[in-house]
């Protein structure tokens, strides 16, 4: 994770996508934890709209560092949702917010805040995987909160790619494309002066390669470093003016 003017980032490409909805009457917490078995989840990145039978939402307290007791909303519309998946003590966890709005005294009234629970009553989700990141939460002195921390190498990327449904939306027939995705095998070769984007690093630039598959890439904070290109699959380049860059990652395990 790159510090840069104080913020604390780091470059990344979803690489698969998956959408659907959760029935009606579903805990929101169970079914995203179901999610993150059934598509074996580690990193990502959720929106979502539709509406609850009721959702329990608080916020924290800056000056007292901690979350103030949930209030419950009924029968509200979901205007919008925004959350992660990462991990907290070695488990994956989601961090959400969200918009809601009901009816209330004959006036239609807005509330948001941080989702602890909620019951569906209907829900539609796109989640966008990180599968080549690894994004772990520690203890921040600062806020005391939780917050993500760098913890070295990306992991192995998930396997096959989660396709989305055309307008039809036939949620079988999905299944078996996504089953039939075959990955790419074809093998790539950078040379010195191309580009790799690497989802620790960043766009690095190779100022050399070596006989051992070593590569010295230069970082976009202008440190260098040396990895070990042989190790990591390299995809197809993308043009960028007169630059190449080969999208990298760590091969899947066999």
């Amino acid at each position: 994770m790159t510090e840069t003017t104080g913020t604390l980032s780091v470059e990344a490409r979803a690489s698969r996508i998956v959408i659907g909805r959760v029935p009606r009457g579903q805990s929101l917490r169970e079914a995203l934890h179901r999610l993150v078995d059934e598509h074996d989840l580690q990193t990502a990145w959720l929106s979502a709209i539709g509406a609850f039978e009721w959702i329990d939402l608080t916020e924290y307290n800056q000056k007292e560092q901690r979350y103030e007791e949930a209030h419950r909303f009924e029968r509200c519309e979901l205007l919008s949702m925004q959350g992660n998946l990462s991990l907290r003590d070695n488990a994956p966890f989601w961090h959400l917010h969200a918009t809601v709005s009901l009816r209330k005294d004959g006036e239609d009234v807005t509330y948001g805040g941080h989702v602890d629970d909620g019951a569906v009553f209907a829900l539609e989700f796109r989640i966008e995987c990180l599968d080549g990141l690894e994004l772990r939460r520690a203890d921040d002195a600062a806020t005391g909160l939780q917050l993500w921390e760098d913890l070295g190498e990306p992991v192995a990327p998930a396997s096959a790619e989660v396709v989305e449904p055309g307008p039809s939306g036939v949620w079988a027939r999905v299944a078996e494309i996504s089953a039939s995705v075959e990955p790419e095998t074809e093998e790539y070769h950078p040379e010195k002066g191309d580009f790799i984007e690497h989802a620790k690093f960043g766009l690095c630039k190779i100022e050399g390669l070596s006989g051992d598959g070593v590569c010295i890439i230069k970082l976009p904070d202008a440190r260098r470093k040396k990895i070990k290109i042989d190790a990591m699959l390299v995809l197809r380049p993308r043009e960028d003016g007169d630059r190449r860059i080969f999208p990298v990652r760590p091969r899947p395990k066999r």
